[in-house]
């Protein structure tokens, strides 16, 4: 494992964050312009994710590594989470939700007038629904809906955590050092500026358990973490779907 410079990390989260953008302010839009159905658009915004699921296993490989599950979570840092450690994990994810749902509670005002000076295209409110809909389908009774949602959701955590955690984080140690957690939480928190006010509410938390990530050198917390937060829309849908 070869270490990786700072302007490399700024290129790759910075190219990441870029995508997102041209996917969502230009592919989303022109495609709905010729009527392409919405469950496809959905579909297409977890590209990017399913790059960097397989550009972190390609990166795997290319050092070398064999295809064992193994060695697989010893270089990506996924530890078995045992006994007391499971509490101090709960509590992790509970502070990293906390600082989450606090930016948004004591700077609503500010996060609101980010989001209103650059709103999401409307496409992709379109595509989201109003809570009734989804894709543009009516939710209740489609089970099918929350199969298109667990695709999306498998390659977002799965994709970001190979290859933010898993596969970077280890190489930034090797130049950053003790400030890895800094330089990885700020840099991730840039990769969400696509999205100026989801940035600001990832900012804490990002910060919060890329040093706990670095201090307990296991990558599962953040992955647990990271799970929970994005699998809330998914509970919401399965109770919308149930009615």
């Amino acid at each position: 494992m070869k270490p990786i410079k700072l302007h490399y990390s700024l290129l790759i989260f910075g190219l990441a964050g870029l995508l997102f953008l041209l996917i969502e302010r230009v592919v989303l839009p022109f495609l709905d312009n010729y009527g392409v159905n919405k469950a496809l658009l959905f579909t297409i915004t977890a590209f990017p994710h399913l790059l960097f699921f397989v550009g972190a296993l390609i990166g795997y490989k290319h050092e070398g590594n064999k295809w064992t599950w193994r060695e697989f979570k010893t270089r990506f840092r996924f530890k078995t989470i045992k006994g007391r450690m499971w509490l101090w994990t709960i509590l992790f994810v509970l502070v990293d939700i906390g600082l989450y749902l606090a930016v948004f509670q004591f700077a609503h005002s500010f996060v609101k007038s980010v989001h209103d000076a650059f709103p999401p295209p409307e496409i992709l409110n379109e595509i989201m629904g109003d809570g009734e809909t989804f894709v543009g389908y009516v939710i209740k009774g489609n089970w099918w809906l929350l199969l298109l949602h667990l695709f999306y959701y498998f390659f977002n955590v799965c994709g970001e955590e190979f290859l933010w955690r898993g596969y970077l984080f280890p190489k930034q140690e090797l130049t950053h050092g003790k400030y890895t957690w800094i330089v990885h939480g700020l840099l991730w928190t840039m990769f969400h500026l696509f999205a100026p006010y989801n940035a600001l509410l990832v900012l804490p938390g990002a910060l919060f358990m890329s040093y706990i990530v670095q201090r307990t050198q296991n990558n599962t917390i953040f992955f647990i973490s990271h799970a929970v937060l994005n699998g809330i829309p998914i509970i919401i849908l399965i109770s919308k779907i149930i009615g």
